[in-house]
């Protein structure tokens, strides 16, 4: 699923994971189909590359330090246009207003582009 993109116009993608290999393969999958990605290996959303406007996040539920849910919560306070996936290897939590999706782990790698095509179309 290759997007052929402006990179003025390449939409964003932050990637909240604190399993490096996870996070890494999230990165790959997405630079791969096209996406501008950032990282991050907890939810310190001011480490966040400044400035850059997020299309879509994909955060992981079990963060060390606060809950995924919480880091979704900062971020759509920051930047209320961007689109949560939420991820976990467990049940998805209670219904929340700020998910606009939630992938269980493990998930393949045409179900994440699946989603993030969905949420961040490419004419978006």
């Amino acid at each position: 699923m290759e997007l052929n993109i402006d990179p003025e116009d390449q939409a964003w993608i932050l990637v909240i994971d604190d399993d490096p290999g996870t996070r890494e393969a999230l990165v790959d999958i997405l630079e791969r189909a096209g996406y501008g990605v950032a990282s991050l290996g907890d939810g310190d959303l001011g480490a966040a590359p400044g400035g850059r406007a997020f299309k879509v996040a994909v955060v992981d539920f079990h963060l060390p330090e606060v809950s995924g849910l919480e880091v979704a919560r900062r971020l759509k306070a920051g930047q209320p246009q961007c689109r949560v996936v939420l991820i976990s290897s467990e049940s998805p939590p209670e219904p929340d207003p700020v998910v606009d999706r939630f992938l269980a782990k493990p998930f393949s790698k045409e179900a994440i582009l699946g989603v993030i095509a969905e949420l961040c179309p490419p004419s978006a």
